[in-house]
C-alpha cells in the first residue's frame, strides 16, 4: 500500500473552467480540486512551470479567479498548483472542498498546518 503524501484533501468535482495562459483561453473540465490545486482535462498547449489564471465558474454569478502554475501535463490531463487568490475566492473554495469532502472538519485542520510541513 502506498503512503499518501498529499497534505491537502482532494475532492472530485466536475466544473467547467477556463485556463488563461500566454494570451490564450482554453476551456477545460475539472476532475478534482483541493485548497492547493486543481486537476483537469483538456487540450492545454503549455509546458510545466507556466504561469496561468484559472476562472472556475461555480454559478452564473459566481466565478473564482485563481492564479497558478502548471505542475504537470500527462496526455489530456493537467495539474495546476494555486499561487494566489483573494479572500472571497478562498472562502468559496474552502466551502466547495468542505461540501464535497468525506470529513469536512479535516479541511479546517488542514488550514491550520502549512502544506509544506511534515
Amino acid at each position: 500500500m502506498t503512503e499518501e503524501r498529499r497534505k491537502r484533501t482532494r475532492v472530485p468535482v466536475g466544473f467547467e473552467m477556463a485556463v488563461i495562459a500566454a494570451g490564450k483561453t482554453i476551456a477545460v473540465k475539472t476532475t478534482d480540486i483541493s485548497l492547493a490545486g486543481v486537476r483537469f482535462q483538456g487540450d492545454l498547449p503549455m509546458a510545466p512551470g507556466s504561469a496561468c489564471m484559472m476562472q472556475l465558474r461555480l454559478q452564473e454569478d459566481l466565478c473564482l479567479n485563481i492564479e497558478g502554475t502548471l505542475l504537470r501535463v500527462e496526455g489530456d490531463e493537467a495539474v495546476v498548483s494555486f499561487l494566489s487568490m483573494d479572500e472571497e475566492t478562498f472562502y468559496h473554495l474552502k466551502r466547495l472542498v468542505q461540501l464535497n469532502a468525506s470529513d469536512a472538519d479535516r479541511i479546517d485542520q488542514e488550514i491550520q498546518k502549512p502544506a509544506f510541513s511534515s
